[in-house]
């Protein structure tokens, strides 16, 4: 009887070893036609490119027969150029959620596109002071926002509303320069559509 506790003691440990997983994946797959921008927990922002992916490795207790559903639930901020998190509850669009993560196993997230875009570029060697996108609706303007300050080299985009068939407006921009200047661009025919953006980059002039 000793002799088959004997051989039953290494048996248990590898049937223990075998059984214990630590860490699971948080993937990604963006299927718009622009970046979406990730960050886990307290880690640096990560850009996914389009029609790619990316999986994030996130930390756990370990799981083993005795402790067998180990999960950890973690902020993430998600947000593309053309994405948005929709809260149903609440009826409102958000960059913030927190997901599951379970040990030993993927928690797969497919990101489409919702949304149509306003993108500045900066690549001027002066600081737009903002640059203002202006919301038309063929009678007159009917919404507002601003990217605020944006250094030289950087950028700024808003996902915003896209137009339909029973909801159609254009947009147009002003942009105001460190020196003073202001420059206009958008008309009446730049009517964008889901995963469509607006692009605007500022370089100097020759």
């Amino acid at each position: 009887m000793k002799r088959m506790y004997l051989l039953l003691l290494p048996l248990l440990a590898l049937l223990f070893l075998a059984a214990c997983e630590s860490g699971g994946n948080f993937r990604v797959i963006n299927r718009t036609s622009y970046p979406v921008y990730v960050t886990l927990d307290d880690e640096a922002e990560f850009a996914i490119p389009a029609g790619t992916e990316h999986t994030f490795e996130v930390a756990t207790a370990n799981q083993h027969i005795f402790n067998p559903d180990v999960s950890v639930e973690v902020p993430v901020r998600l947000v593309g150029e053309t994405f948005q998190i929709y809260d149903e509850g609440n009826e409102v669009f958000t960059d913030t959620t927190r997901v599951v993560i379970h040990a030993g196993k993927t928690t797969s997230v497919f990101v489409d596109p919702n949304r149509a875009s306003f993108k500045v570029v900066n690549n001027s060697s002066q600081y737009i002071i903002q640059a203002k996108l202006f919301k038309h609706n063929f009678v007159g303007v009917v919404a507002s926002n601003d990217t605020g300050p944006i250094a030289p080299g950087r950028f700024v985009y808003l996902p915003v509303e896209y137009a339909t068939s029973s909801n159609n407006f254009y947009y147009y921009a002003t942009v105001q320069m460190e020196d003073g200047a202001t420059y206009n661009y958008g008309d009446e025919t730049n009517i964008l559509a889901v995963d469509q953006q607006f692009l605007i980059t500022i370089t100097d002039p020759e």
